[in-house]
């Protein structure tokens, strides 16, 4: 990989002070967030997004039974609810 012309400016500015250290690789995630402020951190993890996950056809014929499940259990809560309320004397 060819340097660009930022690496080659910052190679030859710690030659001339005696230093022979290559500059911090950019790519790596680690090295860049040992830059970042906290609240740059905290604000680069909240912009992350990562979509939709692919679910096999049993997890999400799960997922839908559990719905189901919930909205029959509802219903009946709801009506006994309305039953215990209309014998109240």
């Amino acid at each position: 990989m060819k340097p660009t012309g930022l690496e080659n400016h910052l190679r030859t500015a710690e030659l001339e002070r005696g230093q022979d250290r290559l500059p911090p690789d950019l790519k790596d995630p680690r090295v860049v967030l040992s830059f970042l402020e906290a609240d740059q951190v905290v604000a680069a993890k909240q912009r992350t997004h990562f979509g939709r996950r692919n679910l096999s056809l049993s997890v999400r014929a799960m997922l839908w039974g559990l719905r189901l499940y919930v909205v029959v259990m509802l219903v009946l809560v709801i009506a006994s609810a309305l039953r215990a309320f209309h014998l109240t004397p």
